[in-house]
């Protein structure tokens, strides 16, 4: 006959904490989820505004002086030739369309304030909300055609800012005009979720804007650009 002997059962060891309340449980664990839940969506906005902020909003100025490349330009005095389109202008043409809805200044600079001493940047530009920068960049690109300007050297694209600036590449090339008097210069356009605008500068030899002189004149731009932010 066989001395096996079952095991003793033993007792489930009891918690530390007593008995659990399952019904106790099942109520509070939706309760936590949704707790966490509210708690994500209220702080959410300051954590993405912390790691991807937003781009500041820029209004345009007309500085009487600025400076690029460490010379000091002089605000040209404004003609009635300086004075922006409208936006009625602007429908009736089809020119500066990248303006429309925006408030718009023409501005230029050179060293003595004149017309003609070089360098002379002429810029046009707008200001306010832009939802789509780089439509009205193409569209700055577009109205070229429309002034009758031909392009003679290829598009350029160049760093504008850091990422989340809201700045998109600016971009420049060599232009030809044409008006009874043929001019060669160099020009650029930026945009951003606030401004947009071009920079033109007809100080070029002959054969128009090199590389290099297009390089520079994208460095000038953003100067030009900066120094315009109206002053907070």
């Amino acid at each position: 006959m066989s001395n096996y002997q079952p095991p003793y059962a033993t007792a489930p060891r009891q918690s530390r904490f007593g008995p659990v309340n399952w019904r106790v449980v099942r109520i509070s664990i939706p309760i936590i989820l949704l707790s966490a839940g509210l708690i994500v969506a209220l702080t959410w906005s300051t954590i993405t505004k912390q790691f991807n902020p937003p781009p500041t909003m820029h209004s345009l100025a007309s500085p009487n002086t600025v400076t690029i490349r460490s010379q000091p330009l002089k605000l040209l005095p404004p003609t009635a030739a300086d004075r922006p389109r409208s936006d009625a202008e602007s429908a009736r043409t089809g020119r500066d369309k990248q303006f429309v809805g925006l408030a718009r200044v023409k501005l230029s600079y050179s060293p003595d304030g004149t017309l003609g001493t070089n360098p002379d940047y002429q810029v046009s530009a707008a200001y306010g909300q832009v939802d789509n920068p780089a439509h009205r960049m193409q569209l700055a690109i577009d109205d070229l055609k429309a002034a009758k300007i031909q392009q003679i050297t290829p598009m350029h694209s160049y760093s504008a800012g850091p990422a989340g600036s809201g700045d998109i590449p600016v971009k420049c090339g060599g232009m030809r005009l044409d008006n009874g008097q043929i001019i060669q210069f160099g020009w650029c356009t930026w945009a951003n979720r606030s401004t947009v605008g071009t920079v033109q500068l007809a100080s070029y030899k002959s054969g128009g804007p090199s590389d290099d002189d297009l390089a520079g004149l994208a460095q000038d731009t953003l100067a030009l650009r900066d120094q315009l932010y109206a002053k907070p």
